[in-house]
């Protein structure tokens, strides 16, 4: 039996928030990763996402300033795209490993369970320690329908050697979204089968609304109230059997983007008495597992409101400050940014509409019409707004709502504002560069 101060389960950004700060500290700390050192982010998500994104914005770029300066044909090339991906993907595992040794952590690449409320058992091995912190992440949700295993999932698509011509993606969140915009740029005929009435449910309504419209005028086919019910191989292909306006939809390739769950399969909860709650690990502000203090849960395999890795980040401080013994440590949410890397792109930060009225402020809605503005006005860009949602007793920024170029750039300045509670009259008065997309900062509020 090997005894730690502290044992981290899952080596990606959240595991690294805990396990560098309390190495530093002098603690003694073991981690295990049986997935890949470096976490989704990095080797499955963010990263190789958005470098596989950098051709497809460049032709949409290009495409907008037809007719104004730029000519000739310009495409994107998915096996070169997938080079360059891979050039940022496939030196990770080996530098976080570096790092985290670096530091004296103890890294074992093999998968961990728990085996009592302060034990981890590893290829046979035991091992204790005061506290564990469970950074396993989420991974892509399984449909149960006939055909499940012809799907892909978005792991498979970040992988894919060659593009299909004809693709279907199975859902409607940000990862759907944004796969089908990449596709969609990459020549292939891409279709989005949602099963609700809308997309994008945790970003504004509106704003998602005209990025549906966007996304048609790109060549994007969106049916919504179209569950899956079954998936059929038809030879080289696949027919996508739903109860939408359109049955069935034959394809070269089917990904499954129905959503992410927690990757908890193999760790042996209840061996713990780690209780779950709606979408992970129960856990209070310091990140304890509300059943067993001695566990923490940090990142997307924890039940709190964002699956983001900023937040992960953000949760691993709070958790760190309380093993150190702070009692005040709480994760705060307050004006947390998240985007969608469509093109355009759609970005949110602090409260929706609805939640700033359920929660009783008297609030007034700013919106601007960006595909307007010059900014976007000089790059053909068509679609663009703005809705801010603002405090009208303090005058300060409760949520900003953006769809069109820059977006996400522009949600790093409104989550500035609102996490720091920036009067709008300062907003209003800061001499921001013109032309850039941040001036019209003080014309959205």
């Amino acid at each position: 039996m090997k005894h730690y101060d502290l044992i981290v389960i899952g080596a990606g950004p959240a595991g690294g928030g805990v396990a560098a700060p309390m190495a530093e500290a002098g603690k003694r700390v073991v981690m295990f990763e049986h997935n890949g050192v470096g976490g989704v982010c990095p080797l499955r998500g963010c990263n190789p996402k958005k470098a596989l994104l950098s051709a497809p914005e460049a032709v949409h770029a290009a495409t907008h300033l037809k007719n104004k300066g730029v000519r000739g044909n310009i495409s994107a090339d998915w096996k070169e795209m997938a080079r360059f991906k891979d050039s940022f993907v496939e030196p990770v595992p080996e530098k976080a490993a570096a790092h985290y040794r670096d530091l004296g952590i103890e890294l074992i690449e093999t998968t961990a369970t728990l085996t009592g409320p302060n034990t981890v058992e590893a290829d046979g091995e035991t091992y204790t320690a005061e506290n564990i912190c469970i950074c396993t992440g989420c991974i892509p949700h399984e449909l149960d329908i006939p055909g499940t295993g012809f799907l892909l999932d978005s792991d498979d698509f970040l992988d894919l050697k060659e593009l299909p011509r004809n693709l279907v993606f199975i859902g409607g969140g940000f990862i759907a979204m944004e796969f089908a915009h990449i596709a969609a740029r990459c020549g292939s005929s891409v279709t989005m089968l949602l099963r609700g009435d809308r997309a994008l449910r945790d970003f504004d309504k509106q704003l998602v609304e005209e990025l549906v419209d966007a996304s048609r005028s790109e060549g994007i086919t969106i049916h919504f109230n179209a569950p899956i019910t079954s998936v059929e191989q038809r030879g080289p292909a696949y027919a996508v059997m739903n109860k939408g306006e359109d049955p069935e939809i034959i394809a070269d390739a089917v990904i499954n983007c129905s959503g992410r769950v927690p990757a908890i399969g193999h760790l042996n909860l209840e061996a713990a008495n780690v209780r779950l709650g709606k979408n992970g690990i129960a856990v209070n502000e310091k990140m304890q597992s509300v059943s067993n203090a001695n566990i923490y849960a940090i990142g997307d395999v924890a039940d709190t409101p964002y699956g983001l890795t900023p937040t992960a980040v953000l949760e691993a401080r709070a958790a760190v400050a309380a093993m150190q013994g702070d009692d005040s440590a709480a994760a705060d949410y307050t004006g947390i940014p998240s985007a969608c890397y469509s093109m355009p792109p759609l970005a949110r930060v602090g409260m929706l509409e609805s939640e700033a009225r359920e929660q009783g402020y008297d609030i007034r809605i700013a919106e601007l019409d960006l595909a307007d503005s010059f900014s976007w006005k000089r790059l053909g860009e068509t679609h663009g707004r703005s809705r801010v949602i603002v405090d009208k007793k303090r005058e300060i920024v409760l949520g900003a709502h953006i769809m069109g170029h820059h977006a996400e750039e522009i949600a790093n300045l409104f989550a500035l504002a609102i996490r720091h509670r920036i009067p709008v009259k300062e907003l209003k008065e800061t001499p921001w560069t013109y032309p850039t997309s941040g001036y019209y900062i003080q014309y959205m509020v």
